[in-house]
């Protein structure tokens, strides 16, 4: 899951750097909207973390009753 955040970020980055080059006003705003996409990426991925474990154990405990249905 991380690999694939940093992936994320790198492409943005990238993307900002091509944008940046660029110049003129067309591409200052596309580097603003990048520059949003940016933190959005990295809020999410904060989410992410601080919730992953949580949202791991009700999934077990979901799949522990499944299972015990079963029996």
């Amino acid at each position: 899951m991380i690999a694939l955040w940093n992936g994320l970020i790198e492409r943005v980055t990238g993307l900002l750097v091509r944008l940046a080059e660029r110049g003129g006003e067309r591409g200052q705003s596309m580097v603003e909207y990048a520059i949003m996409a940016a933190l959005i990426a990295v809020a999410i991925m904060g989410t992410v973390q601080a919730l992953g474990l949580g949202i791991g154990g009700v999934f077990t405990n979901i799949l522990g009753k499944i299972a015990g249905l079963g029996g």
